[in-house]
């Protein structure tokens, strides 16, 4: 079975064509082509599948074999294969995704990496959909208690459910405990991604997100846009802004009510699995 490892800032992915939608893998074994040392390691596992809705669909699954309805820096790399490999020839087009329609353009190729902007539709605030177990409009600045340690945060939803919280010093703030923690915490049911930030001024800020199923990694797409999404909601932010993941830089743009996140993709190699 071919596959092509490719990575968004360093968040990677093993891609791979099922075209006649036949690969039923398990989540034992996509967890184990994810494997950082017994497999191809990755942070998860895209399949390229035909779509009588769009282009093309993506089928996404987390380095834990869970599925997920999308991933940011996923749908770039995604969008790099199928216009690199010819299965789309335009350089504007829609890709199908659990969290719905999303449209793609390949703005640049720039040396090894494609610059592609992805639309990535319209930011949902209602915490039910989230979902949390709360009865409010929203979920921003809400309060958990971690330790007797008191955490405020807001969560949204981009297509995955992401939650964020504001830090004064990235380098020294506890961000595994407190990631892991608030990510299986009951108040939400299919858990949570946790971004941790630095507001460094209204155009730039400094982030690093815990990807439930993943753990830390170098970059998330959706975080970067849900981390605009809050702060902007909070007027605390420009746009468009610039987002730097320990991976580089995603610039983060509004479009009415739409955010379009733009950054590179890249393709490392190919192989077999046997």
């Amino acid at each position: 079975m071919k596959f092509t490892k490719m990575h968004g800032l360093g968040n990677d992915f093993v891609l791979i064509e099922d075209r006649e939608e036949k690969l039923n893998l398990t989540p034992k074994q996509i967890s184990h082509i994810c494997h950082r040392h017994l497999g191809v390691g990755a942070d998860g596992l895209i399949l390229i599948q035909p779509s009588n809705k769009c282009a093309v669909k993506m089928v996404f699954y987390n380095q834990d074999g869970s599925r997920a309805a999308m991933c940011g820096n996923g749908v770039r790399c995604f969008a790099k294969y199928v216009y690199d490999h010819g299965i789309v020839q335009e350089t504007c087009f829609s890709i199908e995704t659990r969290a719905g329609k999303t449209n793609v353009k390949i703005i640049e190729q720039k040396n090894a990496d494609t610059i592609v902007q992805v639309n990535m539709g319209k930011v949902d605030y209602n915490p039910s959909n989230i979902p949390m177990n709360i009865d409010k409009k929203d979920a921003l600045d809400e309060v958990v208690y971690i330790n007797n340690q008191e955490i405020v945060f807001s969560s949204v939803l981009v297509g995955v459910p992401h939650s964020i919280i504001e830090v004064d010093h990235l380098e020294t703030y506890p961000v595994e405990r407190i990631g892991r923690t608030l990510e299986n915490h009951p108040l939400f049911p299919e858990k949570t991604n946790v971004n941790f930030i630095e507001i460094v001024n209204r155009k730039e800020v400094r982030g690093v997100t815990w990807e439930r199923g993943v753990g830390l990694t170098l970059a998330c797409g959706t975080g970067a846009c849900a981390i605009a999404a809050v702060l902007k909601e909070k007027r605390r932010i420009d746009s468009p802004v610039r987002v730097h993941l320990p991976g580089g830089t995603l610039e983060i743009n509004f479009a009415g009510e739409h955010i379009l996140m733009t950054g590179p993709a890249e393709e490392v190699f190919t192989g077999n699995l046997s």
